[in-house]
């Protein structure tokens, strides 16, 4: 782990940092951090009750591969568990995994959406994978409840304005705009397949709702080519060495654009 007051090296000084904590400022995994307490990957740092993005800190040997230092899965997320490392929470991704070594998930699902997600112990991931400057697929499966109008397919491909909630600077704020034109295609009368390369707080709901469709269920199927193959519901698996090939890649591009 890293010492708690290098959480904050990307916006204040050391010195500072060390008095946010002695202030009772700063907070690990909801407890009060005291000088030298040390975070691992996965922790949940905040500061005034807001969370910290400080996972892209991890310290790595680059003479050794990364799953020889770190640990990635591949985990069919049944609707009900929850995307967060808080324990304290019912039904936390951590305990329905139930793997042996501390791990936090890479992005999220929504508590009612199903389907693939990553979880690792390499605190790089997370930014690779989401940096804006290098986008993604996600595919997915989404059931609606009214049949499917060919219409509204091609209005939701070409980009529909939704607001959504984000957090910039420790503020939140609403931001309304056009969704990235994306692949949509009618799968049968009430399914349909939409692949994304953002990820905007419960975009597809909202895509959606748009149009007049509410979402029964929504199933991620596919992220950056990786896939849930050889898993059922509820079971998690290590990387392959094809998965880990993608994510070096990632990892790698992720590195060239920060």
């Amino acid at each position: 782990g890293i010492r708690i007051n290098k959480c904050f090296k990307d916006f204040t000084s050391r010195r500072e940092a060390d008095r946010m904590v002695e202030n009772g400022r700063v907070a690990v995994n909801g407890v009060m951090a005291v000088m030298g307490t040390r975070v691992l990957a996965g922790d949940t740092v905040t500061l005034d009750g807001r969370a910290v993005d400080w996972e892209h800190l991890a310290v790595i040997n680059t003479n050794i591969r990364a799953e020889l230092q770190f640990r990635y899965i591949k985990y069919w997320k049944p609707p009900g568990v929850v995307c967060t490392t808080d324990q304290r929470v019912r039904g936390n991704i951590i305990d329905a995994v139930g793997y042996p070594e501390r791990l936090f998930p890479v992005g999220r699902l929504d508590k009612d959406s199903s389907g693939l997600i990553l979880l690792t112990s390499d605190g790089r991931l997370p930014n690779a994978v989401l940096r804006s400057g290098y986008r993604h697929d996600k595919r997915y499966l989404v059931t609606v409840d009214r049949e499917v109008q060919p219409q509204d397919v091609v209005t939701l491909s070409e980009g529909v304005v939704i607001s959504t909630p984000v957090q910039r600077d420790r503020v939140d704020r609403i931001i309304t705009a056009r969704t990235l034109p994306c692949h949509v295609k009618k799968v049968d009368r009430f399914t349909i397949e939409i692949v994304l390369q953002e990820g905007r707080n419960r975009q597809i709901r909202r895509m959606l709702d748009t149009q007049g469709y509410g979402v029964t269920a929504l199933h991620r199927v596919e992220v950056m080519g990786l896939n849930l193959a050889g898993l059922r519901e509820g079971e998690w698996r290590p990387c392959s060495s094809g998965d880990m090939s993608v994510i070096r890649k990632c990892l790698d591009d992720g590195a060239a654009s920060a």
